[in-house]
């Protein structure tokens, strides 16, 4: 008997365990012959921030414009809607599951890593609960080692192409907060960018990226520990490492994300 669902619900949170929920996403929906909404929660603004509207807003803008560029590289052949919200990430999924009227809700669960995420166990856990519609859960495999690089990098990061302008690359560094940058040609990874490379140089905003970048990369896969991989960022000194599995890019880990994977790990030694 075919599968009687004909709209799945998958919530993202751009780790590598959602990421992988979201391939089982795409499977079923293959099967079924069914639509995707992809949905990505964000944390709603502190109680503090003045600007919490507009910044919600930015938020939403910049994680629809990179959910849009997953969709159209795992889910090409389906047809594929892509929708932020802000708010308690388990009444939005809860909400837009009923709203959207879904047969199916596919989220992932995570391990936990001393810090609860957008998409936590406990939420989970709640929607399976509440929810009126099947919830079909992804659980973390080989991929979820705190211990690797796979944990904790940024999984599908932003890239540029060759031909891309200094004065684009300035744009998005400003305004995302990258500190760099993969260059890929034909989905093939030909190099990276720093803000350094873009600070230090007296190249015109017209100039492309091509003949800035680093050519001479150092990768590391997902599954290299984070203890190697603060090592090469030390020793080569560099600010980021491609992530590069099966000759395809993954990721990318920079000293920020080490540095707080060292912190979270320090802090939980006193709590």
């Amino acid at each position: 008997m075919a599968p009687s669902f004909r709209t799945i619900l998958s919530p993202i949170n751009f780790d590598e365990n959602s990421l992988r929920a979201l391939e089982t996403t795409g499977e079923l929906a293959r099967l079924a012959q069914a639509a995707v909404i992809v949905l990505h929660v964000v944390a709603p603004p502190g109680p503090r921030l003045r600007s919490g509207v507009d910044a919600s807003a930015a938020e939403e803008k910049a994680a629809a414009e990179r959910l849009t560029g997953i969709c159209r590289e795992r889910l090409s052949d389906l047809h594929c809607e892509v929708l932020t919200r802000t708010g308690d990430p388990a009444i939005v999924i809860i909400r837009a599951a009923v709203e959207l009227k879904a047969d199916l809700v596919v989220i992932a669960t995570h391990a936990d890593r001393g810090k609860p995420t957008a998409f936590a166990g406990s939420v989970a856990e709640r929607v399976i609960r509440e929810a009126i519609c099947p919830v079909v859960t992804v659980r973390a495999t080989a991929g979820g080692d705190l211990d690797a690089v796979g944990s904790h990098m940024t999984p599908a990061p932003a890239t540029i192409s060759p031909d891309t302008t200094v004065a684009r690359v300035r744009q998005m560094m400003a305004r995302d907060r990258f500190r760099c940058l993969p260059v890929l040609e034909k989905d093939e990874l030909v190099g990276i960018v720093s803000d350094r490379d873009i600070a230090f140089s007296d190249a015109t905003p017209g100039t492309t990226i091509g003949l800035l970048m680093t050519r001479d990369l150092i990768t590391i896969e997902s599954r290299t520990s984070i203890q190697e991989a603060a090592r090469l960022l030390v020793e080569c000194e560099v600010d980021g490492l491609p992530v590069v599995d099966g000759r395809k890019l993954v990721g990318i880990i920079t000293r920020s994300d080490i540095l707080k994977v060292f912190a979270d790990l320090e802090s939980a030694r006193f709590t």
